[in-house]
């Protein structure tokens, strides 16, 4: 029951979702469990997807079989139970059914994973006898070696697929650690040949190290007390809003402002805080942002030393002094000459600014070109591809081929000198043949005489079929000369083809090189970019929630007010009917007019009320008084009557049956139709 319950659940899941009850799975025929299995083999080999309905039964079996062999599932090891076994996998036996359906379920992604491999790696069964031919060995081989690359690439792509995190990203960190790396140790190295030969230097090295800790301590209390402020002054800022606005409502009480003022004022405050969120928040959100890109940018920059920055201090204010310099040489030359040609100057500068974005625009078009380029880079590879069709031999192999094409050649004319050799010999046997049948015409007979009288009777048929198997011999090795030719032309073939495409191919290469190069910096480039990108849109995003978090604050608080302002006009309203009526009521007391014609006051009204209930009071009270004190007679008198009506129904049954049993026959009386209808049957 419970392997049951495991393939039914599996079933439910995906990839299968067969909505599947154990009811329904029991109840399921021998071909529609057998087509179960086989869509559950489906996922694991496309090719085993079929309809067993219009499929033989033995090839299905035939083929789950094999593949449950490839997937190293434990067969029966007798040969009875195996044909067993394979018998009721062909009638859909649910005991052989359920039991594959139950193994397969259990390690289903191990069991895909292995189809997977199995396509590629499951060995070739070749017959000895054709293993002989060295070129179907040399395939077999070749094969082989290729599946062992394809199990090592197989591996290291699962050991890459493993990792969590991206190469490129660790490549570009890995390289940035090593420059940094290599400055510092040039640094390093060029401070200690410069301190090597000072007295003190130790003791002045370990003040400037505590100076340096000392100095990022204060740098670290400097920021903890920016943040403290900055967050003191915000809160102030809440402090000063909230202050305001509670000022604000309070002068609206005192005023006894109308609810629509109320509602007007806290529109005008939502308006206020909307403006100040799209207008003076983005502005300072873009200012923050400015800022962060700029401390990325320079957060890649090598850091600098005290020294370094004032040496920088120190050239600019020598750059500074020197243009101020320049200026007044200036001032002075073009007020001696009595010619300013400043507004030459300008003129000079507007084209030169000209130029500039010229050459801005310029350079957007050089990058649309690259991209450009880059996607022609890609149409040639695809080209190129297509025209080179299958891989080719590698150079290596190329000349292991070669070797054994030389090795094959030095055979060939060495058996085709033997060969005409014994053609030579041929010749002069077959001219000795013809000068001894001419000196006897009865050669044949003769030959048979000769040879029975040496011993050696079949020796002329045993040389004619040697003879027939020279000329075989040699039709074949005409063969294998042709075929050896032809394979020496298609080598030829083969390298001029080679030969011409890397000729062609050689500039595209080239180019193709110096776009990959750019595309590597590029590439780079962008990383770095990306990940700037990705640090500021965190911080951004950041600011975003905690606006959006402040707005939400706000929105519940006028909610809040919004609500509680109706509670207080309702409860106005309640006060102020409250009061109009007790105002009313004085009036009409003191004789002002009155609340209806027969009542003066609400309190003769309910006066009047209070009167007429307890008068009805009083009278269900002696109603029930009378009730009281008749009751036990009344009571006495209904039971008498109750048992009169038994005694009297009685009497009439016993009357009905007394007149059947004289009659003979039996009456019924039923209501038809609000009429009295007797039905007499006989007995």
């Amino acid at each position: 029951m419970d392997e049951l319950q495991f393939i039914v659940a599996k079933l439910n899941e995906p990839p299968f979702q067969l909505n599947l009850t154990l009811v329904d799975f029991d109840e399921k025929a021998p071909t529609e469990l057998l087509q179960l299995l086989v869509d559950v083999f489906s996922k694991l080999d496309d090719q085993l997807k079929m309809d067993v309905r219009e499929v033989p039964k033995e090839q299905i079996s035939a083929k789950i079989v094999q593949t449950l062999n490839i997937l190293k599932f434990k067969m029966p090891e007798n040969e009875q139970d195996q044909e067993r076994f394979v018998q009721g996998l062909e009638n859909g036996d649910k005991v052989v059914v359920y039991q594959i359906l139950h193994w397969a379920l259990q390690r289903l992604p191990s069991l895909q994973k292995r189809a997977y491999l199995a396509r590629f790696l499951v060995r070739v069964e070749i017959p000895p006898e054709f293993m002989q031919d060295d070129v179907l060995q040399e395939i077999h081989n070749t094969h082989r070696e290729l599946q062992s690359q394809f199990k090592e690439v197989h591996k290291q792509v699962d050991a890459l697929r493993a990792q969590p995190t991206k190469p490129q990203e660790i490549k570009t960190e890995i390289t940035t650690l090593e420059d940094e790396r290599q400055q510092l140790r040039i640094k390093i190295e060029r401070l200690k040949k410069q301190t090597s030969g000072e007295p003190g230097f130790a003791a002045l090295l370990e003040a400037t190290s505590g100076l340096r800790q000392q100095q990022d301590e204060e740098s670290r209390l400097n920021e903890n007390m920016r943040k403290q402020r900055m967050a003191l002054q915000h809160a102030q800022q809440r402090k000063e809003e909230a202050q305001r606005r509670l000022s604000g409502m309070t002068q609206s009480a005192k005023q006894n402002a109308s609810p629509q003022a109320m509602i007007s004022q806290l529109q005008t405050e939502v308006r206020e805080l909307q403006n100040r969120a799209k207008g003076v928040l983005v502005r300072e959100m873009e200012q923050e942002q400015r800022k962060l890109a700029k401390l990325a940018d320079e957060r890649f920059d090598p850091q600098r030393s005290p020294e370094d920055i004032e040496a920088a201090t120190h050239e600019v204010r020598a750059l500074e002094d020197r243009c101020n310099q320049l200026r007044n040489q200036i001032d002075d030359d073009m007020s001696a000459r009595g010619d300013n040609k400043l507004q030459m100057f300008r003129q000079t500068a507007q084209v030169a600014a000209k130029k500039l974005a010229a050459k801005e625009e310029e350079l957007e078009g050089l990058n649309d070109e690259k991209q450009r380029l880059a996607k022609d880079v890609d149409e040639m590879e695809a080209k190129l591809s297509e025209i080179s069709g299958p891989k080719f031999m590698t150079r290596e192999e190329f000349k292991a081929y070669g070797v054994k094409l030389r090795e094959k050649t030095h055979v060939y004319k060495r058996m085709k000198n033997e060969l005409a050799e014994m053609r030579a010999e041929l010749v002069v046997l077959h001219r000795t043949e013809q000068i001894l049948r001419g000196r006897d015409k009865n050669l044949d007979g003769f030959l048979k005489d000769l040879e029975a009288k040496k011993g050696v009777v079949g020796y002329r048929e045993t040389q004619e079929k040697l003879e027939k198997a020279s000329e075989e011999t040699a039709n074949v090795d005409q063969n294998k000369e042709q075929t050896l030719e032809e394979i020496s032309e298609i080598v030829r073939e083969i390298t001029v083809q080679l030969k011409e495409r890397k000729n062609y191919l050689a500039p595209q290469i080239k180019l193709l090189r110096e776009v990959r190069k750019v595309y590597q910096e590029v590439e780079t480039e962008y990383n770095r970019k990306k990940a700037m990108y990705d640090k500021v849109a965190v911080g951004l995003e950041v600011e975003r929630q905690q606006l959006e978090q402040a707005c939400d604050d706000y929105q519940s608080e006028c909610l809040q007010e919004e609500s509680k302002y109706h509670y207080f006009n309702c409860l106005y309203s309640m006060t102020t009917a409250q009061l109009d009526r007790v105002n009313n009521e004085e009036k009409w007391d003191r004789g002002e007019g009155s609340f209806m014609p027969n009542f003066k006051t609400y309190t003769k009204m309910y006066q009047d009320k209070v009167t007429r209930q307890q008068a009805l009071t009083d009278q269900l009270r002696k109603q029930k008084a009378s009730i009281s004190g008749n009751e036990s007679g009344n009571m006495e008198q209904r039971r008498l009557f109750a048992e009169l009506h038994k005694l009297l129904s009685c009497k009439l049954r016993a009357a009905k049956k007394i007149e059947e049993e004289k009659t003979g026959f039996s009456s019924s009386e039923f209501d038809m139709g609000g009429a009295k209808v007797m039905k007499i049957d006989q007995m």
